[in-house]
């Protein structure tokens, strides 16, 4: 977990000293993968006493960005704002893994 914390934190720093930038037609893809990685990272902190297989998760990451994107795509060319479903759900599964990662952090026991 500290690997994930120090990478974090890099990628944070990075991100804040180089600026970069793109077409204005690629802002909800970029999003979008933004979103996903973001989720993936908090899935992988809350499910680290599990086995870590990095093949399976860069799998499961590279399957998610494309899906996305490909339906954002389509609901664009349609014109649907799909993306909003995918930042609605994406979003949601941020909010609820660092729920998990803070009552794991301070050992929270449900009350029933």
């Amino acid at each position: 977990m500290i690997f994930a914390i120090i990478g974090l934190a890099m990628g944070l720093l990075l991100g804040l000293t180089l600026s970069f930038s793109y077409s204005a037609t690629f802002t909800i893809y970029v999003t979008l993968i933004i979103l996903i990685l973001l989720q993936s990272l908090l899935r992988i902190i809350k499910n680290e006493s599990m086995s870590f297989n990095i093949y399976k998760e860069a799998i499961l990451i590279i399957s998610e960005i494309l899906f996305a994107c490909l339906l954002a795509f389509i609901g664009e060319k349609l014109g649907i704002s799909l993306y909003l479903a995918i930042v609605l759900s994406f979003g949601l599964k941020i909010f609820n893994d660092f729920n998990l990662i803070v009552k794991k952090l301070i050992k929270y026991d449900k009350i029933s």
